[in-house]
């Protein structure tokens, strides 16, 4: 599903752009659909076409997409703004959306596509398979969301790669910004704006500076994220030696 050649580059979109020094709904806003693959688009249009929707086979399409999923979820965001008792799966999402909602999914531009973008959005998806393999290890934690969790706590390096401008002057969300730099600050403003799940912002609020290892479980998402990525880039590596 991860193949470039089958994305396509439209050049006549104009970038849109992180206002620095604005406000952050107005910064928010000016954010377009997030993109999803041409592949995960079409298989979309062939099921919205069925008289009855395969709920489990959809799931699957759209978590195997980190823009797509992401999609998902900004839209539930806008629909439950402020509500507790929002959809966090995303079976549950998909019921809960509107045949217009759905329009907006499946009609979000596919045409974001350099390698970079790919690369991350593959490895965004390793590491949500391991964290999910990691949760149902552990007390406490869901394999469903620890697996959205792994595919999207790096959100906030997707309006670098999808050629955006820079965001600026961001101002800071909190103390682990220092530690994470700027994309993480970006993942928490753009999480906390799009009303993405609670439990995604406590992963993102929970995640340890870098220096300092967090290999320990009792670290919660932060121990389950950086054993994640490790063993992710440890299964590419070996991907990578087999086919030398």
């Amino acid at each position: 599903m991860f193949r470039e050649s089958a994305l396509t580059q439209d050049l006549s979109m104009p970038l849109p752009l992180f206002l620095a020094g604005v406000p952050l709904p107005e910064a928010g806003d000016t954010l377009p659909s997030m993109p999803i693959l041409a592949a995960t688009r079409l298989q979309l249009e062939l099921l919205l076409q069925e008289r009855s929707v395969d709920l489990k086979n959809m799931a699957e399409i759209i978590l195997a997409d980190a823009g797509a999923t992401l999609q998902v979820l900004r839209l539930i965001g806008e629909e439950y703004a402020g509500e507790e008792e929002r959809p966090t799966r995303i079976e549950d999402c998909i019921v809960s959306l509107t045949r217009e909602r759905w329009h907006e999914v499946v009609c979000a531009s596919s045409t974001s596509h350099s390698a970079p973008l790919l690369a991350e959005w593959q490895h965004c998806r390793r590491i949500a398979e391991c964290a999910r393999e990691l949760a149902r290890c552990m007390d406490g934690f869901q394999p469903e969301e620890a697996y959205l969790v792994g595919l999207l706590f790096r959100l906030g390096k997707f309006p670098r790669l999808l050629g955006w401008r820079p965001i600026g002057d961001l101002p800071r969300i909190n103390a682990l910004d220092a530690h994470h730099g700027e994309d993480h600050a970006v993942s928490l403003m753009l999480a906390e704006y799009w009303h993405l799940p609670a439990y995604l912002l406590s992963a993102l609020r929970e995640q340890a500076p870098a220096a300092l290892p967090c290999t320990d479980s009792a670290l919660g998402w932060a121990g389950i994220l950086q054993n994640a990525q490790e063993l992710a880039e440890r299964a590419q590596a070996s991907c990578s030696g087999a086919m030398l």
